[in-house]
């Protein structure tokens, strides 16, 4: 169909199309029920490319459940764009990950559509994300019609992480050191967390092969026979840099700090050689690590 034919023509296209964002959530082989509700839409803002007309019409509608969003695409014609920027949060008290995403569309000779792929996403608890929607009207599409289209993206609970000890940490580095021990962590992903630690701390630093690296924590985790208080404090912080780069720490707070402003402050003293500080901060680093 021409352009020349569509363009003047007010009600060339009625696209009213539904978005919605549906999800599932689970535990093993259990239906977490209060999980329904975890994730909600806070905003949808429609927009277009439309610069000299004005003729087609974007709306957008967020359904009362805040689970849905309801687009409405009206006097469209071919090459019309319309845009739907969007904000999910994460209302629950649980991490939500999301799993797939599905866009169905019947009619691909009309209309093509795009969307951000949240796919692996995590959202832990009061977080958000954003994404696009992007509908554009194709030369094929008919006059006068009715098109409908649903995107749908599905996410799961994931399970709620805690912060682990001093102890749990080192019996993770402890068998592949040759040492008694079931890890429940693979080398790979400890040898990462202990990567991200060196490149984030100022008091850490891991090098060398990935046996050498576990030994520099082991060393650390089990302190020399008679500590001192600088080697509680480095054990205890270590193990919470632990949990916070293995997202153990997320959602959590000791005394009102969370995890990242604990570490600041324990490093900030050990930098500065504020031995006046030290117990405190060894206190609140072991107080977070035992919360699990």
């Amino acid at each position: 169909m021409k352009t020349k034919i569509l363009a003047p023509i007010i009600l060339a296209i009625t696209a009213l199309s539904l978005i919605g964002y549906s999800y599932s959530c689970w535990n093993g082989i259990h239906i977490d029920c209060y999980c329904k509700c975890d994730l909600i839409f806070t905003k949808a803002t429609p927009w277009d490319n439309e610069i000299e007309k004005d003729v087609a019409t974007t709306t957008t509608q967020i359904t009362c459940d805040k689970d849905t969003i309801i687009v409405k695409i009206t006097n469209a014609y071919p090459c019309y764009t319309a845009y739907i920027n969007y904000t999910i949060k994460n209302i629950g008290n649980r991490p939500v990950q999301f799993t797939s995403l599905t866009i169905i569309n019947p009619n691909p000779e009309a209309l093509e559509i795009t969307t951000t792929n949240h796919t692996g996403t995590v959202l832990g608890p009061c977080q958000t994300t954003t994404g696009k929607t992007t509908v554009h009207i194709l030369q094929p599409a008919k006059q006068n019609w009715q098109y409908q289209f649903e995107i749908r993206i599905c996410a799961k609970c994931k399970p709620k992480a805690y912060p682990r000890t001093i102890g749990f940490w080192k019996n993770q580095f402890a068998p592949y050191l040759g040492k008694p021990g079931n890890p429940q962590i693979d080398r790979e992903t400890l040898e990462n967390y202990l990567n991200q630690i060196s490149s984030q701390s100022q008091v850490f630093e891991f090098t060398g092969t990935w046996k050498q690296k576990f030994q520099q924590a082991y060393n650390i985790l089990e302190m020399p026979k008679r500590p001192t208080m600088l080697d509680k404090l480095k054990a205890q912080l270590l193990a919470l840099w632990l949990n916070q780069v293995a997202g153990y720490a997320e959602g959590y707070t000791y005394k009102g700090m969370t995890a990242p402003e604990i570490i600041q402050g324990s490093e900030n003293a050990i930098l500065n050689g504020l031995t006046n500080q030290y117990e405190y901060w060894k206190n609140m680093c072991e107080g977070f690590n035992n919360l699990g």
